[in-house]
């Protein structure tokens, strides 16, 4: 009952029946609808993950990171791409322990300071348009994002979902070259922004200091650079009938004010869009 009692406590932010019932007794951030829902500029978003990401590619090692997958080649990878975060963004994020009782896992600044608009982490996880079948992978599953249109992205990095997702990573590889970055699946992410799913509920202690933007990665970003971005679609883009490239969706999670080191995350989870 304990254990069942906890994983409630977790869960129940994510289940709509209970956030329906209990949203007159909650904070939320309410916002306009459409683009002036915007802390930062598309423009900066993606000029932020392109200097970080050019980082990454220009300081990979020969090495294959991806098969087989080593554990000290993935810890030395991982650790080299944080190094380049502080240098090239100024601040660096992990995943830690969180300061809520109970809160389980949450994600702190671990050096440097963020300034306020930037970009300090990504909800990684497998992208789903509003038609497509979800709901084996949704039960008891915490960690499903619902963006403005609708479109689903389920960060869960356990079971099914990480099954799924790393099905998706192999299907869509065009010959040797890699589209998306599956390491956030594992202790190493290669892509250290890719912690976004474990940044905690604000409360009365805790204010909220970043918040989810959405935005859209533009067709002609730089092909190489894709094995990063820690997000994939759940159908393949050969099963669409219109045949337009899909613009692949990214939520980042800006800073709401400047955050010291040392201080965790916090975001909104109640979002009211007019």
């Amino acid at each position: 009952m304990e254990r069942f009692l906890k994983r409630w406590k977790q869960y129940r932010y994510r289940f709509v029946p209970w956030i329906a019932l209990n949203l007159k007794n909650r904070s939320v951030r309410s916002v306009p609808k459409g683009e002036r829902d915007k802390l930062a500029s598309d423009a900066h978003i993606l000029q932020t993950l392109t200097h970080l990401l050019s980082a990454f590619h220009r300081e990979k090692t020969d090495t294959d990171l991806y098969s087989p997958r080593k554990p000290s080649i993935m810890q030395s990878a991982a650790s080299q791409n944080l190094a380049l975060m502080k240098e090239v963004m100024g601040f660096t994020v992990e995943r830690s322990t969180s300061s809520i009782p109970g809160g389980g896992r949450g994600v702190k600044v671990t050096a440097g300071s963020v300034p306020e608009g930037a970009v300090t982490s990504l909800y990684p996880g497998l992208i789903y348009e509003q038609y497509e079948p979800i709901l084996f992978q949704s039960l008891g599953n915490p960690f499903i994002f619902r963006c403005i249109d609708s479109v689903l992205i389920d960060g869960n990095d356990k079971g099914i979902a990480k099954f799924l997702y790393r099905s998706c990573h192999g299907r869509d590889r065009v010959g040797p070259y890699i589209v998306c970055d599956d390491t956030w699946l594992t202790d190493w992410p290669l892509n250290p922004l890719a912690v976004g799913q474990y940044v905690n509920n604000h409360n009365k202690e805790n204010p909220a200091n970043v918040s989810y933007q959405e935005f859209d990665v533009p067709a002609d970003f730089v092909f190489h650079l894709r094995q990063y971005l820690p997000n994939n679609y759940y159908s393949s883009c050969l099963d669409r009938l219109d045949q337009h490239q899909r613009l692949t969706r990214l939520v980042a999670l800006v800073a709401t004010r400047e955050i010291q080191c040392g201080e965790e995350l916090f975001s909104s989870y109640f979002t009211v869009v007019h």
